[in-house]
């Protein structure tokens, strides 16, 4: 059983939680990563596409892998297919994602519109499960409806493990500020851990986050763009009150690692078009930045990006 309490966790990011980034990220120092999320339906149509997103290599553990559906029986059939192929060491229910194509099948943040539903389907995914099921919610759909604490509520009296509370609501999307007073009054609402997730940029944010609210663990997802040493400044942070800055060189060689991971794992044609926004997110803030990702994204070789890269060095 997994201690899920004082760690950090590296967020399910579609198109960005790749197993590559979650072994840097694992190497930076994550406590616990996640999967992208993974469609039940898709896995239930015998796509191997969606199936090749819930494995789950030795370098990532302890790693979950994050469901969305609306379906109760399909998401439990998921859960038992999940496990017998790929053992994760949990499984997470996505009950916040706010993009159109998943809210408009009833998944992800439509989900706390319909709290038996929702029940519903955590409780199928325990039946099926030898592992812990987790929830990660948002904090309603509206801000005139604010949900949390009672799925909250409904989450563990449907047997989760634990909860993770994004504190925005599906109509705010990834804009205004996140209510980190919502995860305090999660905490206060419910017995079982409490992740807390949102808006964590900084060491002295993540610290913030803990003094705030009172949560069991801290979730990173935005803030690790360009920037998976953020885990190890946090632990460094929380432990001695004091953590090592990265350096224009390092954060430099740290893209230059992820693009030749990245390549050796999925081949330079692939690489040189999803690891674009990667780079850029490195580079951003550094003098000749913007000479540096027009460059990058002119590249048409890797020799090319390298030297991309390399004109930025201080």
């Amino acid at each position: 059983m997994i201690d899920f309490t004082d760690k950090l966790f590296l967020a399910p990011m579609a198109g960005v939680s790749d197993p590559v980034y979650r072994q840097i990220c694992r190497e930076m120092g994550a406590d616990i990563v996640l999967t992208e999320m993974v469609s039940a339906t898709g896995l239930h149509y015998g796509s191997e596409k969606t199936a090749d997103l819930a494995r789950v290599s030795p370098a990532d553990r302890p790693c979950g892998v994050q469901l969305f559906g609306a379906d109760p029986d399909e998401m439990g059939r998921a859960v038992a297919e999940i496990q017998e192929r790929f053992s994760p060491d949990f499984i997470d229910l996505n009950a916040g994602c706010p993009v159109k194509k998943v809210v408009s099948k009833n998944g992800g943040a439509a989900l706390l519109q319909q709290e038996k539903l929702f029940s519903s389907i955590i409780r199928a995914m325990v039946r099926e499960s030898s592992v812990p099921v987790t929830v990660k919610i948002r904090s309603g759909w509206t801000k005139d409806a604010l949900v949390d604490c009672l799925f909250g509520t409904v989450a563990e009296d449907a047997g989760a493990a634990l909860v993770t509370l994004h504190p925005r609501t599906r109509s705010m999307g990834y804009s205004g500020r996140a209510d980190w007073s919502r995860i305090a009054r999660l905490k206060e609402t419910v017995s079982i851990p409490v992740v807390g997730n949102g808006d964590i940029t900084t060491p002295e944010e993540a610290r913030q986050m803990y003094e705030e609210t009172g949560c069991d663990s801290l979730m990173l997802a935005r803030g690790t763009y360009g920037a998976p040493w953020i885990f190890s400044q946090i632990r460094s942070f929380l432990e001695k009150g004091t953590y090592t800055p990265v350096s224009i060189g390092q954060r430099l060689d740290m893209a230059k690692y992820h693009y030749t991971l990245y390549e050796e794992q999925y081949g330079p044609r692939r690489t040189l078009k999803d690891m674009r926004k990667h780079l850029a997110w490195y580079i951003k803030g550094i003098p000749g930045a913007t000479r540096g990702r027009d460059a990058i994204f002119r590249a048409l070789t890797r020799s090319e990006i390298f030297a991309s890269i390399d004109s930025l060095y201080p």
